[in-house]
């Protein structure tokens, strides 16, 4: 996309009426043409849609696979963000080329859409199967459309060539196209991930959706403080703790009602301990859970009264995304609970890769620890099962 935006659809109007071509490529064509007319035109458009046979559009829509398009837009979505906190050179125009080619290939999806139904004005409506095939694909598109939208802020770095590209389109078109227009004007944001000097800080007072990323980002800039480890349980447990670090930790549990539970459950625990001691001076058995207790600990400090903690934070039909924190590990786990296959994707807060999840015996595991280590505190998650699809931020 580096050449020149309105150079580019000359040429597509052009190669119209070269002569045929794939019906993809012609329906990409006229849509482009039809949503740019009022630069372009529109001369020659009518005709190339009537040259298109029934049984030919009929076939290319069986083939349609709109939910590609949305790893794909993922994926851009992750080099835009390469391209605009990575250093400056050949990589980063890489970075961005690659990008700018995932919102092309959504922009190309729209063009063919309303080519379709333009060709339907012209030659008749689809019937029958054809006609659930043209459904299935306009709502696809609609649900790809209605769960990556909230998310164009990770295409900001792309501005200069966004706003190009959407000053093409005719008026009526350019709300739609999200990919080129939504938050088209809220370059500064980006500024603000990266420390560069802001272009226009009243926008950013200005702009509601601006404010708002800026809330959502608060815990990256000021991460809560992070829980109280196994370790320091366990010195605070056996009494190890200096006065000035045993004072930051009664300062944290005052705040953090996890962490109070976990003391309390030691305190409970030295309880039940003392309390079978006592019966065994007296003679009397105690509890086999107690004298276990007892052992155990001597054996495994933490473990067995740090057990694994689990948060379901979402459950739907088909999957159920768990937070797991373990010892000195946190994980996100996706469990499939259908038959519809299951893919999930964690993009990290601006600035930081996506992470890559592993299959398990419990479905698709994402470890967060190295996110943790390195100062991360919050993702937004993705997940898709048939036509169903979930968007959420998370923090840990």
């Amino acid at each position: 996309m580096k050449t020149d935006a309105l150079s580019r659809y000359q040429a597509r109007f052009a190669r119209l009426a070269a002569g045929p071509a794939p019906v993809g490529e012609l329906l990409e064509g006229v849509g482009d043409v039809l949503r740019r007319s009022d630069r372009l035109g529109t001369e020659g458009v009518e005709e190339a849609l009537k040259g298109l046979g029934r049984p030919e559009v009929e076939a290319w829509l069986r083939a349609q696979k709109p939910q590609a398009l949305q790893p794909l837009l993922l994926r851009a979505a992750e080099e835009s963000m390469e391209a605009a906190l990575g250093e400056a050179g050949d990589e980063a125009e890489l970075w961005r080329a690659s990008a700018l080619e995932g919102l092309a290939a959504r922009d190309r999806a729209a063009s063919a859409a309303r080519a379709l139904i333009t060709w339907e004005l012209l030659k008749g409506p689809l019937e029958g199967d054809a006609a659930a095939a043209r459904e299935r694909f306009l709502g696809a598109l609609g649900h790809l459309d209605t769960s990556l939208r909230p998310r164009a802020r990770w295409f900001i770095p792309l501005n200069a060539e966004r706003r190009a590209e959407c000053d093409l389109l005719d008026p009526v078109e350019r709300p739609g196209a999200w990919w080129f227009s939504a938050r088209a004007g809220c370059d500064d944001l980006v500024a603000t991930w990266t420390g560069k000097p802001l272009k226009d800080p009243a926008h950013l007072k200005d702009c509601a959706a601006c404010r708002a990323d800026r809330v959502d980002t608060a815990v990256v800039d000021t991460p809560p403080r992070r829980h109280l480890t196994d370790d320091e349980l366990w010195r605070l447990d056996a009494g190890e703790m200096g006065r000035e670090e045993k004072a930051r930790v009664e300062a944290h549990t005052a705040q953090c009602g996890e962490c109070a539970q976990a003391v309390l459950a030691l305190e409970e625990g030295d309880a039940a301990i003392d309390e079978a001691l006592e019966l065994e001076e007296e003679g009397m058995s105690a509890p086999r859970a107690a004298r276990d207790s007892r052992a155990d600990g001597a054996r495994r400090p933490g473990a067995a009264r740090l057990p694994e903690h689990r948060e379901v934070l979402e459950e739907r039909r088909d999957f159920r995304v768990v937070l797991v924190r373990e010892r000195q590990r946190v994980r996100l786990l996706v469990q499939p609970l259908g038959s519809r296959p299951v893919t999930a994707a964690v993009f990290l807060s601006p600035g930081r890769p996506s992470l890559k999840p592993t299959q398990g015996p419990e479905g698709l595991s994402f470890d967060l620890s190295t996110a943790v280590a390195t100062g991360a505190h919050a993702a937004h998650l993705t997940v898709q099962a048939g036509q169903e699809t979930l968007e959420r931020d998370i923090a840990f």
